[in-house]
C-alpha cells in the first residue's frame, strides 16, 4: 500500500575524528494498524548497527521514535537534512582513504637459524601484517591507535621470546645471529609505526 505511513529523523554529532549518526524511523505496518520501530546509530560512512520492535500503533511507534531521538539531541547530536547526511557520508570515506596509512614492505633480515630459518620467516611476516592492519586502521583508531602500535611491538618481542624458550627452536637464545635479526626488524617495525612510539627491547624483556 502506498498511503503507509512513514516517520523519519536523522542526527548527527561530530567531534574530531569520532563522527557519528543517529537515525530513528517508524513503519506503518499493513497487518493490524501495527508499526515498527527502527533505530540506527554508528560511525559516519558505515551501514552501522539496528535496534528493532513493534508498538500497537503507529502513533506508539513514532512517539517512541521522537522520544528517543530527543535524548540524542541532549547528548549532542544535532538534526540534519538528506542532503547534509550524504555529503558527510562522501567526505567521511575520503577522509579515511586520505588518512589511513598505506602498508609497508619490509624485508626481512636473514636469522641464519638452520632448522629455524623457516619459523622466523614465518615470526616476521606476521608481525609485519599486525602492523599494516593497525597502520590501515590509524582513522578508525583515533586516540587509540599509539596503544595499538605500543602492543605490536611488545608483542613481537614477547613471542620471540616465546619461540626462544621451546624445544625446537631454543637454540634461538644463544645465536648471535638471530639475536641480531630480531633487533634489526624490531628498529624497522618502530620505524614504521606512523607514530612516535617509547617500547624499547629493555622494556620488553625480550634481551638475552
Amino acid at each position: 500500500m502506498d498511503d503507509l505511513r512513514r516517520f523519519t529523523r536523522y542526527g548527527e554529532k561530530k567531534a574530531g575524528t569520532n563522527n557519528k549518526f543517529y537515525e530513528v524511523e517508524a513503519i506503518e505496518l499493513e497487518s493490524d494498524g501495527k508499526a515498527e520501530w527502527i533505530f540506527r546509530w554508528g560511525r559516519i560512512g558505515t551501514a552501522g548497527q539496528e535496534k528493532r520492535g513493534r508498538s500497537y500503533s503507529f502513533g506508539a511507534a513514532k512517539s517512541a521514535c521522537v522520544e528517543q531521538f530527543r535524548k540524542k539531541e541532549q547528548r549532542g547530536y544535532r538534526e540534519v537534512n538528506a542532503m547534509e547526511a550524504l555529503a558527510s557520508a562522501v567526505q567521511e570515506v575520503e577522509e579515511r582513504e586520505v588518512r589511513g596509512l598505506q602498508p609497508v614492505e619490509l624485508e626481512a633480515p636473514c636469522f641464519h637459524a638452520d632448522s629455524s630459518t623457516k619459523r622466523c620467516a614465518q615470526f616476521t611476516e606476521k608481525w609485519l601484517g599486525k602492523l599494516n592492519v593497525v597502520r590501515k586502521s590509524k582513522w578508525d583508531l583515533g586516540d587509540a591507535y599509539d596503544k595499538q602500535i605500543e602492543g605490536v611491538l611488545k608483542g613481537y618481542c614477547a613471542e620471540w621470546k616465546r619461540i626462544c624458550r621451546t624445544k625446537a627452536h631454543g637454540h634461538l637464545a644463544d645465536n648471535g645471529n638471530a639475536q641480531t635479526a630480531f633487533r634489526i626488524f624490531f628498529g624497522d617495525l618502530k620505524d614504521n609505526a606512523g607514530c612516535q612510539v617509547w617500547v624499547f627491547l629493555s622494556e620488553a624483556g625480550a634481551l638475552y
